[in-house]
């Protein structure tokens, strides 16, 4: 279900986002504007994936230590190397349900580190510049001369 909400709110917001950047400069600048929108995009994607990142590699092998069985605590390196190797124990199993506990505590710490920069982009969404693009379009304050 997060991915169906990020996926939704990415073709909104992005969408909006690239509009809004579009209408607050003019034609000759709609280019350099767009380049500079994705330029920050890719920032903060890196960032939020830098995050995430650190959050895996440092939370998921301690969680898995701790959920699995005392005779296989030996074999944590192993199993949260390959992704072939979790999926070689069946479901049910004791260590394939270590597994998913850890996977499933990681998860819900990244879904609140994510949550946490939630009111940042309402902010920022709030900030806009409020533009009626019908009244841009009846003042033809974007093109001049013959229009095709």
């Amino acid at each position: 279900m997060c991915q169906v909400f990020n996926g939704i709110g990415t073709g909104i917001w992005a969408t909006t986002a690239q509009l809004a950047v579009m209408a607050s400069v003019s034609h000759q600048e709609v280019a350099v504007a767009i380049a500079l929108w994705g330029m920050f995009g890719s920032i903060g994607s890196a960032i939020g994936q830098a995050i995430a990142g650190a959050l895996w590699t440092n939370i998921l092998p301690t969680e898995l230590y701790k959920a699995l069985p005392e005779d296989s605590k030996n074999l944590t390196a192993t199993i949260y190397s390959s992704f072939v190797i979790q999926q070689d124990y069946p479901v049910g199993t004791e260590i394939r349900d270590a597994i998913i506990v850890a996977y499933a505590d990681v998860q819900r710490k990244m879904v609140v580190a994510g949550s946490a920069f939630m009111p940042v982009c309402v902010l920022a969404i709030v900030l806009w510049k409020r533009m009626d693009v019908r009244k841009m379009e009846k003042e033809k304050t974007q093109s001049k001369g013959t229009i095709w």
